[in-house]
């Protein structure tokens, strides 16, 4: 115990030098994260649409969108794409659904980006995608891009079975724009947004401690008496979160469920997925309200008892018209979820600040169980 203790000082002595870093520099100031851009797929698509088209506001023509397709290098299938004659659109419609970033050459060549932040799969997704480019452009003249923060592979209803390439934010469109900048260079307003984008990313992907600071955690870690230490720790890390909830979130929940006549219940199936919901007896087990937090993926919503019930579509409409009418933003459906929106990113920063030291996120929570308890109330299951 005595080495992890040890273990923990140095380390922590390296944290507390990069945070002082980052306050003397002013590295936390990202305007992309405080206009709460975290979750929002559709804002993430714009920017990095606006990017990759040629005629784009930055003013530099298709350079990036050349140095885009570079950074992907061999995992880039179309062959003789031509950057310069290409046009980029966002939630371009098809019959078979909106994608989210379609880049188009003027030679009938095509890249399709499906955008992933924290939203789940829509129903054979992929599959809708790759039938419809089969028949627009043809076998071999345009590829699937699907991009999410870690890289993750696409659920096997959406993608099974097609050819789709995986990419991610943390080190695709890092890497991509940190090439930007360096294209950028004569154009300061255009670099320094590309920057504070790179920041944000980086912080979204747990990702922004400086490469100095980096190494000298890993020479720490790696040091021989301090490897079993390491170790212990990695394997109760992710613990540390369930201790934190069942003292500084479970009872403050408990006790709201309990005024409101509702049940509380919390939930851990693995270190990767935890989620709390309320129900109501009213109700009759035919759904509840939950919050869910996977492996990056962060929502709430009402959600439907689907093995014995779905709520109607009638109950749907009405839901999604009240909650718009309260202003809660990013509403979306799925079998699941007559009703999700998504929650910002639960970074360390938001558990030390808004869960251990203050009741910030539990009264965020109540405020959106209140709506929807309001619109619940309104419909008849």
């Amino acid at each position: 115990m005595e080495r992890i203790r040890s273990l923990l000082a140095q380390v922590a002595i390296v944290s507390k030098k990069n945070a002082e870093i980052l306050d003397a520099t002013g590295g936390r100031f990202n305007m992309f994260g405080i206009c709460g851009v975290n979750h929002y797929e559709n804002t993430h698509s714009a920017i990095v649409a606006e990017l990759l088209n040629p005629d784009g506001s930055h003013g530099l023509k298709s350079k990036l969108l050349d140095c885009f397709i570079r950074t992907l290098g061999d995992d880039f299938t179309v062959r003789d794409f031509n950057c310069d004659k290409s046009q980029v659109r966002t939630e371009f419609s098809t019959e078979e659904g909106r994608i989210d970033i379609l880049i188009e050459d003027n030679g009938g060549k095509a890249v399709i980006i499906e955008n992933k932040i924290y939203a789940d799969d829509q129903w054979e997704q992929l599959k809708r995608y790759d039938r419809y480019s089969a028949g627009r452009y043809g076998k071999g003249n345009y590829q699937i891009l699907y991009l999410t923060l870690d890289g993750n592979e696409a659920s096997g209803q959406s993608g099974g079975g097609i050819a789709y390439t995986t990419v991610s934010y943390r080190e695709t469109i890092v890497s991509w724009l940190e090439r930007c900048v360096s294209i950028a260079v004569r154009s300061p307003i255009v670099r320094e947004t590309v920057i504070q984008y790179i920041n944000h990313i980086k912080q979204l992907t747990n990702q922004d401690m400086d490469t100095k600071n980096r190494s000298e955690i890993i020479d720490i870690l790696s040091k021989t008496e301090n490897l079993k230490a390491a170790r212990t720790i990695y394997r109760n890390y992710l613990s540390v979160f369930g201790r934190l909830a069942d003292e500084h979130f479970n009872p403050g929940m408990e006790e709201f469920a309990k005024e409101k006549g509702l049940k509380y219940h919390y939930e851990r199936s693995d270190e990767l997925y935890i989620r709390f919901y309320v129900t109501n007896p009213l109700w009759q087990g035919k759904c509840w309200i939950g919050f869910t937090f996977e492996s990056n993926r962060y929502h709430y919503g009402i959600c439907n008892n689907v093995k014995n019930y779905r709520i109607s579509d009638d109950n749907r409409a009405i839901l999604r018209n009240l909650l718009t009418g309260m202003g809660v933003v990013s509403c979306k459906e799925s079998d699941w979820w007559p009703f999700y929106a998504y929650l910002p990113s639960m970074t360390l920063d938001v558990w030390e600040q808004d869960v251990v030291r203050s009741d910030r996120f539990v009264n965020v929570c109540k405020e959106k169980i209140e709506q929807l308890l309001c619109a619940m109330s309104r419909i008849e299951l």
